[in-house]
């Protein structure tokens, strides 16, 4: 009963939405094909999406689809992962490997250039499941608007979600242990769907603030 009372909220508010996956045949066998021949090898080799169908529908129907969950990160060249200390999004503090189930967030950190990146970056990411799937709400904000400098070419990972445990919230998902990917996807910030709507905010806002104005206010 929750969940459709959460929906109806959640879909008055300003926060970035993605409706849930309405694929066809055609979508389906395409992005079977893809995971039975770039992922499920378990080989941890890279390959590169070529497809008319958006790169996020692929990666929420494999993670809502195959068992697996997904990191994004800047870094195209890790071939082990290994625990680091760091908290969850709750604020507990944790020694893991953090992945996520939902594409639109992990492609966000993939293409969001770290390197000589100063101060904060706030996001969040909800998912409500309904009779026709799961809905996702977003917001993304950084303290820099200098878009040339904003983005760069990152990379997708994919992990068994059986490593995993649930995290902090209800996409982030966590592994205590050393780890090895599945397999490795490029991706380019053409590929982020909001590219246009992050946020910026000021070092010196709350992140309590910078929520409410998400919520509150259209970009």
């Amino acid at each position: 009963m929750l969940s459709p009372i959460k929906k109806f909220i959640l879909d008055k508010t300003r926060l970035l939405k993605i409706e849930e996956l309405k694929l066809s045949e055609e979508a389906i066998e395409e992005f079977d094909n893809m995971f039975i021949r770039s992922i499920s090898s378990s080989d941890s080799s890279i390959f590169t999406y070529n497809s008319r169908y958006p790169l996020y529908m692929f990666l929420n129907y494999v993670i809502e689809n195959k068992g697996v969950v997904v990191h994004g990160s800047n870094n195209s060249s890790i071939n082990k992962f290994e625990p680091r200390n760091s908290s969850l999004f709750n604020g507990k503090p944790i020694k893991a490997v953090f992945a996520s189930s939902d594409g639109v967030w992990s492609i966000f950190f993939a293409v969001q250039k770290r390197k000589g990146y100063v101060g904060s970056i706030r996001n969040l990411c909800l998912s409500i499941t309904s009779n026709k799937g799961k809905k996702r709400y977003y917001y993304f904000s950084t303290n820099n608007n200098d878009a040339p400098n904003r983005w760069t070419d990152g990379t997708i990972y994919f992990f068994s979600k059986t490593l995993f445990k649930q995290g902090g919230i209800r996409d982030e998902w966590v592994c205590e242990k050393e780890l090895k990917p599945l397999a490795k996807l490029s991706v380019t910030p053409s590929d982020f769907p909001f590219l246009d709507k992050v946020r910026v905010h000021r070092e010196t806002e709350s992140t309590v603030k910078t929520i409410i104005k998400a919520i509150l206010f259209k970009m």
